[in-house]
């Protein structure tokens, strides 16, 4: 299926391989009583938790270009890794299922929600191979143990790694053909061209594809990114090497793609909202999830969506934005997972995964 970028940039379906996991253009819709009571009447929403009715989200986007490159490659097994509750685990574990490739999820803890358990059934239930890390700073140790030959087993050959998060300059093509697919529905009257997109910062694959695609498109849309990550994960610094990355990237693939420099400096970066850390969830971020499900009918949660549209609000008015035509790029996945559980089934988990079904969740979510 022909993207937006495709049609700017032919070449780049020839040269750079992708598979088709989603379904795209993702809707727009106005923020209608959300935005009434905040006195924002042009703010609107792209909804790419429905990017896929397997399973949604931001990841999708990116997988495209990565499983696509496994399968060129001749992988089998893909190997990544994230926090317990990775929603970019759960993604990969799923799409890559349908693909006929198997995952191998790499974990560690976070603090417990009702989310984190249903993750991890679902990488279950999917076919992943689990394994506990001790500590993401085990990872680079247990990554090169999967990737040794025999370490896995059998059945687990020819293994591809995908980093957490899923974002590198490849993945991050995805965005970059999201920021055309937003032109297009600007042209099309759908939205008007937004002064400002919020989106989380995580590992940032999304926001530097938008800022990059946003440039080669001539729109004028600011990227404005919330950090809901540690800092030496998520930074200006790191968030502008993605996007010139990429930007090489598709400029050696094709010259006729201008090459694209940013600066850390030029980046919105916008911190104050991570709270005691990743996957900590805020008074402010929790408000946001309940008002936009109340108001609008659509799930945020509490890690990454919820904290990311508290710092919406406040970017909104320290610079006075209300009458500005404003975008919030949801990220989150809101197909239905199935939630019902027993100890027959999670008991079949890793036994250091077994806490996050008999420990209660944060207060925030009780």
């Amino acid at each position: 299926m022909e993207r937006p970028i495709d049609r700017a940039y032919p070449m780049l379906s020839v040269r750079i391989p992708r598979v088709t996991l989603g379904e795209f253009p993702t809707p727009v819709q106005l923020l209608e009583n959300f935005g009434r009571k905040e006195g924002i009447n042009q703010f609107y929403i792209k909804r790419d938790d429905l990017s896929s009715s397997h399973y949604g989200g931001n990841k999708v986007r990116k997988l495209e270009y990565s499983l696509a490159d496994a399968i060129r490659k001749g992988r089998e097994t893909i190997i990544t890794c994230g926090a317990a509750g990775s929603n970019h685990v759960v993604a990969t574990v799923i799409h890559g299922r349908r693909l006929g490739l198997k995952t191998v999820a790499l974990l560690w803890d976070q603090p417990n929600a009702s989310y984190v358990r249903k993750n991890l059934l679902q990488d279950l239930r999917n076919g992943a191979r689990m394994v506990y890390l001790p500590s993401m700073y085990a990872l680079p140790f247990y990554a090169l143990r999967a990737l040794s030959k025999g370490w896995l087993g059998r059945g687990y050959r020819r293994p591809y790694f995908l980093p957490p998060g899923g974002s590198n300059f490849l993945t991050s093509l995805g965005y970059v053909n999201a920021a055309f697919e937003l032109k297009e529905q600007v042209e099309k009257g759908l939205l008007p061209e937004p002064t400002y997109i919020f989106v989380t910062l995580g590992t940032m694959g999304t926001a530097a594809g938008l800022v990059l695609g946003l440039r080669l498109a001539g729109m004028r849309s600011q990227v404005v990114g919330v950090e809901v990550v540690e800092r030496w994960v998520c930074n200006p610094w790191l968030w502008a090497r993605l996007i010139n990355g990429t930007s090489k990237l598709l400029h050696n693939v094709d010259n006729n793609i201008p090459l694209v420099r940013v600066s850390p400096g030029e980046l919105n970066f916008l911190p104050g909202q991570l709270g005691e850390g990743y996957a900590h969830f805020t008074p402010r971020g929790m408000e946001m999830v309940r008002r936009l499900k109340e108001e609008e009918g659509i799930t945020l949660e509490g890690t990454y969506t919820g904290k990311t549209m508290a710092g919406a609000l406040e970017f909104i008015e320290e610079r006075g934005a209300r009458e500005e035509p404003l975008l919030f790029w949801l990220t989150y996945n809101s197909v239905p997972l199935e939630t019902k559980t027993n100890f027959e089934e999670y008991g079949a988990l890793p036994r250091p995964f077994h806490r996050y079904f008999e420990e209660p969740f944060q207060p925030l979510e009780e």
